[in-house]
């Protein structure tokens, strides 16, 4: 077999061959080489058959020479961009040797790695909107009764956020005879469901009845109808809001003070509810000077969302509603399939090679037990802002997939 000898010496690559013991007979070698034609350089040196050789397929680098570009290469050899050694075309040290969607074998060629996308869908947030309709809330406000501004205030934040958050709306009490009932879901939780809460809520109308039969909507009894507390307490299990993949969440909008029922009060049904292996978290608002604020806050501090919100106006009730719809939304995906190694997992924006990293502070995160990745702090903002076009969520080994 012929040998090949390859020998890098002062940016020149010199190529010797000879046929078995003939290379003893190197003539114009002089001190450079051996009787045995062996190199004396400083330079290792590699042999390769001349098969080997027009295949490409080895050796992987000439005698170790570093490069910074291919230009430091002899011809016909590229510089590998993770290793910093000359290559022969496929040839590779490190998976930073081959190009995207490629790794380095142990064979050290590079191979495609099987890397694919999965595609991903948007978890919007259930958000169940739980209004009070007792009959204080006749009341007006600037000529308005509290009802109507209320349904405006919820007409405007559903249409608005239709497309980011599946809605739902409840409402109490449910005005049985005696009071103190809890309230009813009226609207199932659903996407793109705000034509179906606002057709709901568009014929009643703010006025009072005893047994609240539409159109006259309110719970004008004369028994406690403020059943905030029982109402919490008899929606903790409900499916609607017990989606483990999702963000679950109640508004709950009253206009007074909660009315002594005798069973668990508001704070102890939002706790109630917060503390789920499934928690739903619960906002508060209340609406008027009437509005029992100690109360309010007790209720948002028990369901995970901190303090309540005051409003005594139109403006400042769809103030309210719209920046409960801003906190509740999330940067949640679920893959379209199982990744079988999570440690596989590669994230990109906008087809930027730049990786997003795995951080659940500030990057993203798998949970496994829902198939969702979760995108958390700047990069979370990134997306609700509208600067992320396209998301590529890469399986098998690093880079986007460009189509």
């Amino acid at each position: 077999m012929t040998t090949i000898r390859y020998i890098y010496a002062m940016g020149i690559l010199l190529v010797l061959a000879a046929a078995g013991a003939a290379m003893g007979g190197c003539g114009g070698c002089g001190e450079e080489t051996g009787q045995d034609g062996s190199w004396d350089g400083e330079v290792a040196e590699q042999d390769a058959s001349h098969e080997e050789l027009t295949g490409f397929d080895a050796p992987e680098d000439v005698s170790g020479i570093a490069c910074a570009l291919d230009e430091d290469c002899p011809a016909g050899l590229r510089c590998g961009a993770g290793s910093h050694l000359c290559l022969y075309g496929n040839a590779c040290n490190v998976d930073g040797d081959c190009e995207t969607g490629f790794t380095c074998s142990a064979e050290r060629q590079c191979q495609d790695c099987g890397r694919t996308e999965f595609t991903a869908t948007r978890l919007a947030p259930n958000v169940l909107i739980l209004l009070d309709r007792s009959g204080s809330m006749e009341n007006t406000i600037g000529g308005q009764t509290r009802w109507d501004i209320t349904k405006q205030a919820t007409e405007t934040v559903t249409t608005a956020f239709d497309a980011d958050i599946r809605f739902g709306l409840a409402t109490f009490s449910a005005c049985l005879p005696g009071g103190c009932s809890p309230g009813t879901i009226v609207v199932d939780i659903a996407d793109g469901n705000a034509a179906a809460i606002n057709g709901f809520l568009a014929p009643l109308l703010g006025r009072g009845s005893s047994n609240g039969a539409p159109p006259n909507y309110l719970c004008d009894s004369g028994d406690p109808e403020t059943s905030t507390g029982p109402t919490l307490h008899f929606l903790v299990g409900d499916p609607s809001i017990q989606d483990p993949a999702r963000v679950n969440a109640i508004l709950l909008m009253s206009d007074g003070q909660e009315s002594d029922c005798g069973g668990p009060a508001g704070p102890v049904g939002a706790a109630e509810l917060y503390g789920q292996a499934i928690p739903v978290l619960v906002y508060a608002v209340g609406f008027s000077s009437d509005a029992d604020m100690d109360q309010i806050n007790a209720i948002a501090a028990a369901g995970g969302t901190g303090e309540g919100y005051f409003a005594d106006s139109p403006d400042a009730l769809l103030t309210a509603f719209e920046s409960i719809a801003t906190d509740v939304m999330r940067c949640d995906y679920l893959l379209g399939e199982i990744p079988p190694d999570p440690s596989k997992i590669y994230v990109y924006f906008n087809d930027d090679p730049t990786e997003i990293p795995n951080d659940p502070a500030d990057g993203w995160t798998y949970d496994a037990a829902t198939n969702t990745i979760h995108f958390n702090g700047s990069y979370c903002d990134l997306l609700l802002g509208g600067s992320v076009s396209d998301i590529d969520i890469v399986y098998g080994c690093p880079g986007p997939i460009i189509l």
